[in-house]
């Protein structure tokens, strides 16, 4: 089973970033790292642009800003980090996927045609999915070990 290691700092960037947004609208982007032999390297991931759109119950990221992001991490990293999901929060909701969530993520796994990480942020809890291009569920993923740095996820 693919794992997915997520470096706290990860979150508290994220966290941090929320400063920056209208106030109880839904935010996100994408996730970023690396693929291992059976995990997902969590690096960094991209913030709101205002190209995107958001309401307290949706948020449709804009491709303008968070690819020209995504291809300056690849360059960067010597063609070597990869687009290994989205990342979105639901203010005063659950961390838990919509109808609309399930459905997106398994068109964006099929495109893809390789596993990816979704992670969906609420005010008190966190959700880490994985969804595979060839399966047609998502798996919640549960927390496996955690280290002063990073918590992994299985």
């Amino acid at each position: 089973m693919t794992k997915v290691l997520l470096p706290k700092v990860v979150i508290e960037d994220i966290g941090a970033h929320g400063d920056r947004w209208t106030r109880g609208h839904e935010r996100g982007g994408l996730i970023l790292g690396f693929r291992k032999a059976d995990a997902l390297q969590i690096e960094t991931v991209t913030f709101p642009e205002m190209w995107d759109h958001s309401s307290p119950t949706l948020f449709r990221r804009s491709e303008r800003g968070h690819r020209i992001r995504a291809l300056r991490e690849w360059m960067r990293s010597e063609q070597t980090c990869d687009w290994l999901g989205e990342w979105h929060t639901h203010p005063g909701g659950l961390a838990a996927p919509s109808f609309i969530d399930r459905g997106s993520w398994a068109k964006l796994a099929r495109h893809a045609k390789k596993p990816m990480t979704f992670l969906i942020f609420s005010d008190t809890d966190m959700y880490v999915g994985l969804q595979s291009g060839w399966l047609r569920s998502l798996q919640k993923l549960s927390l496996v070990e955690e280290s002063r740095d990073a918590l992994l996820f299985g």
